[in-house]
């Protein structure tokens, strides 16, 4: 999954989509949410229980995390954390 949090008003960057898509991936998009609306969406998961698969990678990690992501060797999300 690639997931970009475009600043408002900037462009968003150019991608293959055909190679980012093949192998079943998805691209989801959200045009307009904000800060109340992320608030709502915790709120609603904590309700839910939602628990989500993130490997964390530390910054100085994001090599290690991007060869992952390309291997497929992660279940769920990569996050990148400082």
């Amino acid at each position: 999954m690639v997931a970009i949090n475009a600043i408002h008003l900037d462009r968003i960057p150019q991608f293959d989509y055909d190679r980012l898509l093949w192998g079943e991936r998805q691209i989801r998009s959200v045009a307009n949410m904000t800060r109340a609306d992320a608030r709502d969406f915790l709120q609603l998961a904590a309700e839910i229980k939602l628990n989500p698969k993130v490997t964390s990678f530390p910054l100085d990690k994001v090599n290690e995390a991007l060869l992952a992501i390309k291997n497929d060797s992660i279940d769920g999300a990569a996050a990148i954390v400082r």
